[in-house]
């Protein structure tokens, strides 16, 4: 006979806990007193959330593990048998007293429905006062006894609903309802340890920045960037983590690496539903070469060998037709089954040895993934609260910069390039800005590698000042052509000037963004006059302004073949496709103004357009 431990998980501590994206690594250790021989070791009240495919059982000690028993309890199985008999009695009780109040109603109802029929015509005095005195005293008492009644169901209700409260699972057995028995074998009476390692859902964690930046007053465009990197914990597992050794990881486990595999695509005739079904009603498929049609009556008439017959009135070429897509869409859903991810796990006794061992398949972390050990001892209550634990303060480099869109806002955003020197990988996430010691914005700071180099806005500058003001235009009316086919233009100079104040003590490197527009039609054609000789450059290529500025058509989408310019003129070749389309006529400026410094950039276009030809700018 086998000699039963039994441990209560809740009463004892969690060593350590691995939090990932939406699930928890929890591992606990347990001393157990073993006697010769087999044992069963049950360990009660675990996670409901348990991911059972995770479950491992290790340990140290004079035995061998023969067996790990993964056990779900209902809630009903904690429900001791003395309650469910006393609320089998207060449910007798209480239909007993509950069919006596509707006879004791009834008897009421009768006699109150009697009294209202009497009149003095069917009565005489006397036999009216009799009846009063009847109905004072039996009313009187009927009365009593309905009230009495009453009184004594609303006990019975109470104490049923005590009772079955207790009866009833609370959060604690509905959460801890998972039970682990573990089957040993040992040489000779003594002590044990186990550990036990498992994967819960209901926890997660997510980052959270808070980025203090502090510009260099050098006049290098440099600033020196603390962050604060956290992380904010949740978890509902039903089990506290309390004093607990806590790292956090990017990666997530029992997620398949399975690597997709590509099935060939085939070109045919397109598939014609037949005008009948071939199939009785019920009847299956089952996926797979040599596949076998079959009915909850057993096979379908009809068939022989997988192919179906002529039997039902299809033409064979029509159920061939009609097999060949049902193997396709079985193909893709057998190779859309295989691209899931898919938990793998493995149960592999071990042979005996002095180590008790359970092998138990668990997931592992990739090369890319990062593990974040959080110094000291935490808490983290199954309380579903955010908790906040700190990660680690960066001291990092960034390069700033000033972007501004005049046309859209006259201000401009500071903008910084940090470059993620340390050893930690950056989740996206949101971020407190500070600059020079006070807040400026909320942000989000991207994902970011160790050595990635990532951009983030911290703000609007004041001490950058710009002006806008509005368009300038210029009409007038020239002649092309020769003297024997000549033809006259309507055309329509724009001016935007741009002014630029660096009030700041350093320098500044500012990105100026601008556009002009683009023509639809061959009719209409826009010419760029300033910056001279911006017009001839490709998408990207550089036009020298003086020694602090240049400027460029801004790219985006398209390639450097594509540009489209001839002879200054901006165009949109109508019989290119989309996939050839010119740029959109962005103009981008790089400035650099030193300290109390100020410029002005112009851009100036021309549109052209026939004589009595409308146009419009969308």
């Amino acid at each position: 006979m086998s000699h039963t431990v039994e441990i209560n998980a809740s009463e004892h501590t969690i060593s350590s806990v691995t939090v990932y994206q939406r699930r928890a690594e929890v591992v606990r250790n347990f001393v157990v007193e073993l006697e010769a021989g087999q044992s069963e070791v049950q360990i009660i009240k675990l996670p409901t959330c348990i991911d059972e495919s995770s479950l491992r059982v290790d340990g140290l000690g004079n035995a061998v593990i023969f067996d790990v028993i993964y056990e779900r309890l209902t809630p009903e199985r904690n429900v001791p048998k003395a309650s469910s008999e006393k609320v089998q009695e207060l449910e007798t009780q209480l239909a007993s007293f509950k069919r006596e109040l509707k006879v004791l109603q009834s008897q009421t109802k009768v006699l109150d429905d009697f009294s209202h029929t009497l009149t003095a015509k069917d009565v005489n005095p006397a036999e009216l006062v009799y009846f009063l005195d009847i109905l004072s005293e039996r009313g009187g008492a009927l009365n009593e006894k309905v009230e009495e009644t009453q009184s004594r169901i609303r006990v019975l209700e109470i104490a049923l609903a005590t009772v079955r409260r207790g009866q009833s699972p609370g959060e604690e057995v509905t959460k801890l309802a998972t039970k682990v028995t573990v089957v040993v074998l040992a040489e000779q009476s003594g002590k044990a340890e186990l550990t036990v390692t498992y994967v819960v859902s209901n926890a997660d964690w997510s980052p959270s920045y808070d980025l203090r930046a502090t510009v260099d007053s050098t006049g290098k465009n440099a600033t020196f960037v603390s962050l604060n990197y956290r992380a904010s914990i949740t978890q509902t597992t039903g089990e506290d983590w309390k004093d607990v050794a806590l790292s956090l990881s990017t990666t997530s486990p029992l997620v398949g690496a399975h690597i997709p595999q590509l099935t060939p695509q085939r070109i045919g005739a397109p598939f014609v539903p037949a005008p009948m079904n071939p199939w009785p009603q019920g009847s299956m498929v089952h996926p797979g070469p040599g596949s076998l049609f079959f009915s909850p009556g057993g096979p379908v008439p009809g068939m022989a060998g997988g192919a179906p017959s002529t039997a039902f009135g299809m033409p064979t070429q029509q159920h061939q037709q009609q097999m060949q897509q049902v193997a396709r869409m079985q193909q893709g859903l057998f190779a859309q089954a295989q691209q899931q991810p898919v938990a793998e796990s493995a149960l592999v006794v071990p042979p005996p040895n002095p180590f008790m061992a359970i092998p138990v398949a668990q997931a592992r972390e990739g090369a890319i993934s990062a593990n974040f050990f959080i110094e000291g001892l935490s808490s983290i209550p199954s309380d579903g609260t955010t908790h906040k634990v700190a990660i680690a303060v960066l001291d990092l480099t960034a390069k700033l910069e000033w972007i501004a869109v005049p046309k859209l806002n006259t201000s401009a955003f500071l903008q910084c390039q940090i470059t993620n020197s340390s050893t930690y990988v950056l989740l996206a996430g949101p971020s407190n800005i500070f600059l020079d010691g006070s807040f400026v914005a909320k942000s989000r700071i991207p994902y970011a590698s160790p050595q990635d180099t990532f951009p983030c806005s911290v703000g609007v500058d004041p001490a950058i000042r710009i002006t806008y003001p509005p368009v300038s235009k210029r009409a007038r009316t020239q002649a092309t052509g020769t003297i024997f086919n000549s033809s006259k233009l309507d055309s329509t100079v724009f001016t935007q000037r741009i002014g630029i104040k660096n009030t700041r003590q350093s320098s500044v490197k500012l990105f100026v963004r601008d556009q002009v527009p683009v023509s639809e039609d061959q009719k209409f054609k826009v010419t760029v006059l300033e910056p001279k000789d911006l017009g001839l450059a490709k998408a990207g290529e550089e036009v020298n302004l003086s020694k602090e500025a240049i400027c460029y058509w801004a790219r985006k989408d398209w390639d450097v073949a594509d540009r489209g310019t001839v002879n200054g003129t901006l165009t949109k070749v109508a019989h290119k496709s989309s996939q050839s389309d010119v740029p959109d006529g962005q103009v981008e400026w790089v400035v650099t103004l030193a300290p109390g410094k100020g410029t002005e950039l112009v851009l100036s276009w021309e549109i052209a357009a026939p004589q009595g030809e409308k146009w419009e700018t969308r």
